[in-house]
């Protein structure tokens, strides 16, 4: 019994840790906390874009107001699925009407990822989660 279940359980991890040529597509974005500065009341949205071609985006969120209370989670309409661990990419906070408010390098160097996605990026100024699956 003891084997059969080691068996089952090196199979399950050996197919989870294949994900490195497989696409994910990003679903949803959640704001969990940001620095308020002395931003007037705008709607924030996430942008996520890849560090190497800046000009491509990989996913943008829909936009909330900054005056409601945070932490809030956020679709991604029309997201490029990539092969996540080759593409390292930037997660930026905007405001519509005071631009960038923030942005981190999400380096997939540091992560292992195996099940559906949700993955916190963050700084001094911001905690944003990112959330998918694989496809």
């Amino acid at each position: 019994m003891k084997n059969i279940l080691l068996i089952a359980f090196v199979a399950i991890c050996m197919i989870a840790c294949r994900k490195d040529d497989q696409n994910f597509k990003l679903k949803t974005i959640t704001i969990n906390s940001y620095t308020k500065k002395e931003f007037p009341a705008q709607r924030l949205y996430v942008r996520v874009i890849d560090a190497v071609d800046t000009q491509r985006l990989i996913g943008k969120s829909e936009s909330y107001p900054s005056n409601l209370p945070l932490p809030v989670t956020l679709a991604v309409p029309s997201s490029q699925k990539q092969t996540l661990y080759k593409n390292t990419c930037y997660v930026q906070l905007w405001g519509d009407s005071t631009g960038m408010i923030s942005s981190a390098k999400m380096n997939m160097d540091l992560y292992k990822i195996s099940f559906p996605l949700s993955m916190n990026v963050s700084n001094k100024d911001m905690d944003i989660t990112l959330s998918g699956s694989w496809e």
